[in-house]
């Protein structure tokens, strides 16, 4: 295992869930966070919470989306705090639904976000580690779903899979300027992750019903994400190339390498059409939409986790990059 001492780390998607609980865990190493996420509110919330325990970190508002702005950080980074050692890729949003019911525009905010970002800021933070000359750590955030063919989460399932192909084989490139390169593919973690989910096919008021109870599901069930930031900078510290993480992780991750073909059909049975079918004819029943209104309102969940926002219209113009603030 290499000594680990970072200097400076910059986490995207850091104002909740796996990359809060990841500037936490660099912040408790000595590292100098860069706390980015495009609601600038919940970023300066994580950097008051490493401050409160005397860590060092800022906070800075950031569209991953928007290349000028991932263009703009990196200089603002390498300028005001120095070439980073540690950059963890780690903002997502999730785009469900069937395929062919997908807006175009959802289906380009899902690659601009959870691919081009992640192609980018390797891309520019590796650039300037390697002229350093004294290497560094990229971390990528993937999905077990990037294992796994998951019906009506296609956009989703191919993006995490490019994610994990992409970091495997800049692993082996940039090896030679001693970065090293990691992709981690989490299961079911405590996130807001369907808080900001876009659902194809689905009434508005039933994608509100379905992000609070789904969010509050996972409150309940997943692992903590201060817990997954603290294994994903273990897994820098023994520059592992790909971390699944929590059983099922790793049971997606053995089960297609060994069985391809029974995980598919699986996956088949337990997600097809029939059982879509079914599932419409009862979320789409009046008295069931309002029984499923007031559990979502009544189900408990972990305080403390979570913040529920809405995202952008991407149906929008292009709004003007973000201005960076410290």
């Amino acid at each position: 295992m290499k000594p680990f001492h970072p200097g400076v780390a910059v986490v995207t998607g850091a104002g909740s869930g796996i990359g809060r609980g990841t500037a936490k865990a660099l912040a408790r190493h000595g590292a100098e966070v860069i706390v980015a996420d495009i609601n600038f509110a919940t970023a300066k919330d994580t950097v008051a919470q490493i401050r409160s325990a005397g860590g060092l970190a800022y906070p800075y508002a950031l569209d991953v989306g928007d290349t000028s702005s991932m263009r703009d950080l990196a200089d603002h980074v390498k300028r005001n705090h120095g070439v980073p050692d540690v950059v963890v890729n780690n903002a997502g949003i999730l785009v469900g639904g069937p395929f062919l019911d997908i807006r175009p525009a959802d289906l380009r905010r899902i690659m601009d976000v959870n691919l081009t970002a992640v192609v980018y800021g390797c891309r520019l933070f590796g650039a300037q580690m390697a002229e350093r000359g004294r290497g560094g750590h990229l971390v990528n955030m993937s999905s077990m779903a990037g294992f796994t063919p998951v019906r009506l989460g296609t956009p989703y399932s191919v993006t995490n899979a490019a994610v994990k192909h992409f970091s495997q084989t800049l692993r082996a490139e940039l090896a030679v300027h001693d970065i090293g390169v990691t992709v981690v593919c989490p299961g079911l973690i405590a996130t807001n992750l369907p808080a900001t989910a876009t659902l194809a096919s689905l009434t508005p008021e039933q994608v509100a019903i379905a992000r609070q109870i789904a969010v509050k599901a996972m409150t309940l069930l997943g692992m903590h994400p201060d817990k997954a930031g603290a294994k994903i900078v273990d897994a820098v510290r023994r520059d592992r190339a790909v971390v699944p993480m929590r059983l099922e992780s790793w049971l997606a991750y053995l089960f297609t390498r060994a069985f391809p073909r029974v995980t598919r059909t699986g996956l088949r049975l337990t997600t097809g059409p029939e059982v879509e079918r079914v599932v419409r004819f009862v979320i789409d029943h009046p008295a069931v939409l309002g029984i499923a209104r007031e559990a979502g309102e009544i189900m408990p969940y972990r305080r403390g986790l979570q913040t529920y926002w809405e995202p952008p219209d991407y149906d929008q113009p292009v709004a003007p990059p973000i201005p960076l603030r410290r």
